[in-house]
């Protein structure tokens, strides 16, 4: 297993801290405690969030697309227009659609 970058180990319990524009762009968050954390603007895009706590947190504008969101936390996570999903968040939450 490698070693966390310097923003990773920052980010893995930052529960109320502010990462408004952090570059976590493909940092391993895998069960991170991020609840109530500012990630305004940050950039997630394909960072792996399975199982982090979101729960509300500060999305505004941040760029989540590709992010792996399985069995992630985010109740009461707070999100705006220009925050960007990714494609797969319903299947990634684990919300079954009945067609």
């Amino acid at each position: 297993m490698a070693a966390l970058t310097g923003a990773e180990a920052l980010a893995k319990h930052a529960a109320g801290e502010s990462l408004a524009r952090a570059n976590l762009a493909r940092a391993n968050l895998s069960g991170a405690y991020l609840r109530e954390a500012n990630l305004g603007g940050a950039d997630l895009r394909e960072a792996n969030l399975r199982e982090a706590d979101l729960g509300e947190a500060d999305l505004y504008g941040a760029n989540l697309r590709g992010a792996n969101l399985y069995g992630a936390n985010l109740r009461g996570a707070r999100a705006n227009a220009t925050t960007q999903w990714p494609v797969d968040l319903l299947a990634a939450l684990g919300v079954v659609v009945a067609g």
